[in-house]
């Protein structure tokens, strides 16, 4: 069994309805203890113009070891050619919480 290192990986998606699936596929799997959705407004360059979006940010709270298949089910549900997706560890937290995130995604 791997050992359990907390994560938050984030990306966004165009809609509050594809965010929605997205998080739903993820805690359905096991694959994350908990989802947040908030509404955001990203500037950014894509194909050397620059474009602003409304979208809705997915923040996914799981365990390191699941980062592949995380990644995998966002780019099954997202509609965006390239999406952000970076995962950043948590190298501290209230610990009754990382206990109860370790047991949500089964480590």
């Amino acid at each position: 069994m791997p050992s359990f290192k907390p994560v938050i990986i984030t990306t966004t998606a165009a809609t509050p309805e594809e965010a929605e699936a997205i998080g739903a596929a993820l805690l359905e799997t096991g694959l994350a203890a908990c989802v947040q959705y908030e509404n955001i407004r990203s500037d950014y360059v894509w194909q050397g113009k620059i474009c602003r979006d409304e979208e809705t940010r997915i923040v996914i709270k799981t365990a390191r070891c699941h980062y592949k298949a995380v990644e995998k089910t966002v780019l099954a549900h997202h509609s965006y050619d390239c999406p952000q997706i970076i995962m950043q560890p948590v190298s501290r937290g209230f610990v009754p919480y990382l206990r109860w995130l370790k047991a949500q995604v089964g480590l």
